[in-house]
C-alpha cells in the first residue's frame, strides 16, 4: 500500500509490526501504534517522535515524482550481447515422442504446436561459432540441447557435442539436456555419463499422477514405467553419474501436491536435486483451476520446511521440493535489500533479464529469442537471427519494457521485486500494457508473503548468511 507522502509498503507477522520503504530498498519492524498512524494516514505525523527517529534513518522520504523508469543497462546493451552471452540453448527438434497434455506444444495453447522440423548441423554449427563469438568475457562457456524431445536427434547432438568440444577447447565447457527419458538406450547412456552432460530428466511423480498427463504420442500410453526401467538400468551402469541427474516436475494444480512430494523422498533419488513449476495458463485455450487441497497441501509442506529453518524438524521430515523455496527467499529478499533499486533519480522493475545473454534461444531455422519461455511462433519476440546477428533495437525495447507501463510502475512499492517477465504481455505479434498490468496484483500479493516469511524466519533465529 503505497501512501499519499511515502513509497512504503507496511505488513504484519504474527508478533511484529513491518515497514518497507522502498526508496531505500529496506525493511525496519516498528511498533503496533506507529503502523496504525502510517495505516491510518494521521495528520502531523512529523510530531510523532517514533516517525522522526524512523525519518533520520532514512526512511520515510518524499516519493520522488520525476522518477525515470529505465534499465540501468540500456546504453550498455550492445556491448554486453556482444561478448558476454552466458547460455546458448539450441531447439535441435520441434519434433516429440510424447504428448503431454499441458506442454506447451500440445495443441492446448494458442501459438505453438509440434512439427517435424530439425536443426540442420551446418545451423547448429552457426549457432554454437555465433555463441562463441559473442561469449569472450564469459569464463564457463554453457550450451543446452532442447525439443521438443532432443534425444530424437542423438545423431546431430553427437556431432554438435564433438564440434563444441574442439571449439572450446581452452575453456571450461558445460553441456546440458532436459529429455523425457523414453528413448534412452545403452549407448546413448554411455555417451551422456562420458561427456559428462548435465541430465535434468522430466518426471511429474508416481505413476498415477505421471501417467495422467505424460503420455506417449498414442494419447493414451503412459510414461512411467518405462521411465523408471531406464534409471534403473543407468542406475547400474553409471551410479556415480546417475547421482547428478537432476528432476523437473511439472505440477497440475488439480493434482495431490503431498503424492508427488513424498515420491521424490524415495532412495533411488535421494541424492538428486528436484525442482518443480506449475501448469502454465500463458496462452493457454483453456484455464485451469487451481484446486484448494493442492494449496493446503503446499503450505502444509512450506509450513514443516520453515520448521526445519529453525531446528524444530529433521530433514527427514520435510519436503525436498521446497529447499528451493529458501534459496528463493535469500536471493529475492535477503541478498535483494542488500543494494537500493534507485539510483540517480532512475531505477527498474527486476524482472526483466537482459535478452539474448543470461540466455540466448536458437530454433531450428536459426531465429534469434530471448529464451525458452517465449513463443518462436511470436515476431514480437524475435531479437535477431544467425544471418543478420541481433536486433539492437528489438533488444533494448525488450530490455525496456516497463517503460509500456511506466506510469503504474513509478507509483509501485513492490517494484523492485516484480518478476514481470516479456512473456506475459504478448497478444498476438504485439506487446500490450494491459497483459503486463494484468499479473501486477499477482506480484503485489507475492511479494508481501515473501517478504512476511523472510521477517518471520529471521523472528525464529533463521540465519540467511
Amino acid at each position: 500500500m503505497q501512501k499519499k507522502d511515502f513509497f512504503i509498503h507496511l505488513f504484519r507477522t504474527l508478533s511484529s509490526y513491518y515497514l518497507y520503504d522502498a526508496n531505500i530498498n529496506s525493511i525496519i519492524k516498528i511498533n503496533r501504534e506507529t503502523y496504525n498512524k502510517l495505516s491510518n494516514k494521521q495528520e502531523n505525523l512529523d510530531e510523532d517522535l517514533q516517525i522522526r527517529k524512523i525519518k533520520e534513518r532514512g526512511f520515510l522520504q518524499p516519493v520522488d515524482e520525476n522518477l525515470i523508469i529505465e534499465h540501468p543497462l540500456t546504453d550498455k546493451v550492445e556491448s554486453y550481447i556482444q561478448n558476454n552471452l552466458s547460455l546458448l540453448i539450441l531447439q535441435v527438434t520441434q519434433n516429440c515422442n510424447l504428448r503431454c497434455k499441458y506442454c506447451v506444444y500440445s495443441g492446448s495453447y494458442v501459438n505453438r504446436v509440434h512439427t517435424n522440423k530439425r536443426m540442420s548441423f551446418e545451423t547448429a554449427k552457426q549457432a554454437v561459432d555465433f555463441y562463441y563469438d559473442h561469449s569472450k568475457n564469459v569464463d564457463i562457456a554453457s550450451i543446452s540441447f532442447y525439443g521438443g524431445e532432443p534425444l530424437l536427434e542423438y545423431e546431430l547432438i553427437k556431432n554438435i557435442v564433438e564440434y563444441c568440444e574442439k571449439k572450446f577447447s581452452g575453456k571450461q565447457l558445460n553441456l546440458n539436456m532436459t529429455t523425457n527419458a523414453t528413448l534412452l538406450t545403452d549407448e546413448m547412456m554411455s555417451f551422456l555419463q562420458l561427456h559428462k552432460i548435465n541430465l535434468t530428466i522430466s518426471l511429474d511423480g508416481p505413476e498415477e499422477i505421471q501417467n495422467k498427463s505424460r503420455v506417449f504420442a498414442d494419447h493414451e500410453t503412459g510414461t512411467f514405467a518405462r521411465i523408471v526401467d531406464n534409471l534403473d538400468k543407468f542406475r547400474h551402469l553409471y551410479p556415480s553419474y546417475v547421482d547428478t541427474i537432476s528432476f523437473n516436475a511439472v505440477f497440475d494444480e488439480e493434482n495431490n501436491f503431498k503424492l508427488s512430494s513424498d515420491f521424490f523422498s524415495f532412495d533411488f533419488m535421494k541424492n538428486s536435486t528436484v525442482t518443480f513449476t506449475t501448469v502454465s495458463n500463458r496462452d493457454a485455450k483453456e484455464e485451469k483451476d487451481v484446486q484448494e487441497e493442492f494449496v493446503i497441501n503446499y503450505k502444509y509442506e512450506l509450513f514443516k520446511m520453515f520448521l526445519f529453518c529453525i531446528g524444530r524438524l529433521g530433514q527427514e521430515d520435510v519436503s525436498k521440493l521446497l529447499s528451493a523455496h529458501i534459496n528463493k527467499l535469500k536471493q529475492s529478499m535477503h541478498e535483494h535489500l542488500k543494494k537500493p533499486f534507485i539510483s540517480n533519480g532512475k531505477t527498474y522493475p527486476s524482472g526483466p533479464c537482459i535478452p539474448g545473454v543470461n540466455r540466448l534461444f536458437v530454433t531450428v531455422d536459426g531465429e534469434l529469442f530471448p529464451c525458452e519461455r517465449v513463443s518462436e511462433t511470436n515476431s514480437a519476440y524475435k531479437i535477431g537471427s544467425l544471418k543478420d546477428g541481433f536486433y539492437l533495437n528489438k533488444v533494448k525495447e525488450l530490455l525496456n519494457i516497463a517503460q509500456y507501463t511506466k506510469k503504474q510502475c513509478s507509483s509501485c512499492w513492490a517494484m523492485g521485486y516484480c518478476d514481470g517477465c516479456v512473456s506475459d504481455m504478448s497478444e498476438g505479434d504485439k506487446l500490450i500494457a494491459q497483459k503486463r498490468l494484468e499479473r501486477c496484483a499477482s506480484v503485489r500479493f507475492t511479494t508481501d508473503e515473501l517478504m512476511k516469511e523472510y521477517c518471520v524466519l529471521r523472528e525464529n533465529g533463521y540465519n540467511f548468511e
